[in-house]
């Protein structure tokens, strides 16, 4: 199979693997020195909201520069008869962006309520409400802006 036969071409196919995906890898950059940490993450509309701490390297990382990227995959080996003969099914996805954190109250909920539906029970994340924020102090939602997202596959 030839590079270009496993490029994602079809956007929705690219973003319903930002939506499905439990698990996404936020990269940064700053000083020179690149960071990724695996992360819960939601993908809604261009954006891909997550949550963390106000203080950390990856926050402090998109402070001094917010231009990230970030990746999912799914995948699984696939054995041969000889090691030569292993191959990998997989599906990934990188997106390019502009990361910018919120600590306004009002975007903390939204972004927590979006991520709740994701990961709990649907109705969860309507359960979420400004007064609750009062026991998170130090919490912080990011969003990143989507630029430009690239896939590739191996599905054979």
């Amino acid at each position: 199979m030839r590079r270009s036969d496993k490029e994602i071409k079809d956007p929705s196919e690219i973003e319903g693997l930002l939506r499905e995906a439990p698990i996404g890898r936020l990269g940064t950059c700053c000083d020179g020195e690149p960071y990724v940490v695996p992360l819960n993450f939601v993908y809604k509309e261009g954006k891909i909201i997550f949550h963390g701490a106000k203080l950390g390297k990856k926050i402090e990382n998109i402070m001094k520069n917010p231009k990230v990227c970030f990746e999912v995959d799914e995948g699984k080996v696939v054995l041969g008869e000889t090691p030569c003969r292993f191959t990998c099914r997989y599906r990934s996805v990188i997106a390019h962006g502009t990361a910018k954190i919120h600590t306004e109250t009002t975007q903390v909920v939204e972004g927590l309520r979006l991520l709740a539906s994701k990961y709990a029970r649907k109705d969860m994340g309507n359960q979420i409400t400004e007064d609750m924020l009062a026991e998170f102090e130090n919490l912080a939602v990011v969003e990143i802006t989507v630029d430009k997202a690239t896939g590739k596959k191996n599905p054979s």
